[in-house]
């Protein structure tokens, strides 16, 4: 477009602002009328400038570009009808042209800034499905997330305030963990797996933790939650939460400091073990394949060591008719070779970082 005509448009556009800002606030009213401007001009053109010759979609196309000052029709129309549908083209046209896209650009990027906006202060809600929902912070939560995003996983975060240097790829809820609101904002009814982590701001206690257990079973039991609790005398209580599995943070990290006391060397392969964001070997647990029920341990275990897993282990429900977290499962490491496979069953495997289930 030259210069010429484009201080034209923008002339014509400027002649039609009152014009355009009665229906600045009406999007679908605009749209109709420049919809029908264009139906209308489209039609008479094909009359009056083509007498019904070639196809009505051509005389459409033209009062297009009209809109931007381009083509035969816009510079020299031939009849009185052509003239003025040049000159309401150009005024009222333009004027509808721009209010329609003004407002959809507009509402495109108000509807991004909420949405950014919404994601930063945590009210937004998560749309993740099959995601990792954590509960609360503390110091070990930037390690959680580094583990979990190196297996994979979405992640999303309810906390009281946004932690600082939070990976821009987890979704966060600011509020309470253990708050039915707060946890629907975070997607628990749609969650893979809940990890509740003890409150700082609670010291040693305890209790904060397991009434967020109690919320968060009460709208999704049926979620793997897992829990963490300072004090091994409050098991009693979480119990009552129906959680999964009970971890003790600062029990595990005694018992691994000690371990690597006793052990000159062994630091380094628990570190490598017990992570999946080093691209080395990390514990996993699989369900026992269906085959193998009645076969023998050894069995099993060969056939997973054909996929290039290390078998250590076992988990196994207790004697009972009921259904109990697996928390309560009972683990056996080494178990006698020719023990009897009775599903269901867990196998312990160390396994490369990059394993998949699909080798087996």
């Amino acid at each position: 477009m030259s210069a010429k005509k484009f201080v034209k448009t923008v002339k014509n556009a400027r002649r039609g602002i009152a014009f355009s800002k009665k229906f600045r606030y009406r999007l679908s009213g605009s749209i109709g009328l420049f919809v029908g401007l264009l139906g209308i001009s489209a039609l008479l053109v094909w009359w009056q400038e083509r007498n019904f010759t070639g196809s009505y979609f051509d005389a459409l196309w033209s009062v297009l570009f009209t809109l931007i000052g381009q083509g035969e029709f816009a510079a020299s129309p031939h009849t009185f009808w052509g003239r003025v549908i040049v000159f309401f083209l150009s005024i009222f046209g333009v004027a509808l042209f721009g209010v329609v896209f003004a407002e959809v650009l507009q509402r495109l990027i108000n509807s991004r800034i909420r949405v950014i906006l919404g994601e930063m202060m945590g009210i937004n809600s998560c749309k993740y499905e099959g995601h990792v929902l954590i509960c609360g912070w503390n110091s070990r939560g930037s390690y959680l997330i580094r583990e979990l995003e190196a297996s994979g996983r979405q992640i999303a975060l309810i906390a009281k305030e946004r932690p600082d240097n939070l990976e821009g790829d987890v979704f966060f809820v600011q509020g309470n963990p253990s708050e039915r609101e707060a946890l629907i904002k975070g997607g628990i009814q749609k969650a893979r797996a809940a990890i509740i982590l003890g409150d700082p701001d609670f010291g040693d206690d305890d209790s904060h933790t397991i009434l967020t257990g109690l919320a968060l079973e009460a709208i999704a039991p049926d979620v793997y939650t897992v829990m963490e609790l300072h004090d091994p005398q409050n098991e009693r209580y979480a119990r009552y939460a129906h959680v999964d599995d009970i971890l003790y943070s600062d029990s595990l990290i005694a018992d691994i400091t000690a371990m690597c006391t006793h052990n000159e060397g062994i630091s380094a392969f628990i570190r490598d073990i017990l992570s999946t964001a080093d691209d080395g070997y990390s514990f996993s647990a699989f369900d026992a394949p269906k085959e193998f029920a009645g076969k023998t341990i050894r069995d099993m275990f060969e056939h997973f060591r054909e996929t290039d897993a290390l078998p250590i282990g076992i988990i196994t429900p207790p004697d009972t008719n009921e259904k109990v977290p697996m928390s309560e499962w009972h683990s056996e490491v080494n178990p006698p070779q020719e023990q009897v496979i009775t599903l269901p069953m867990k196998v312990v495997c160390i396994v490369k970082d990059n394993y998949s289930e699909k080798k087996k």
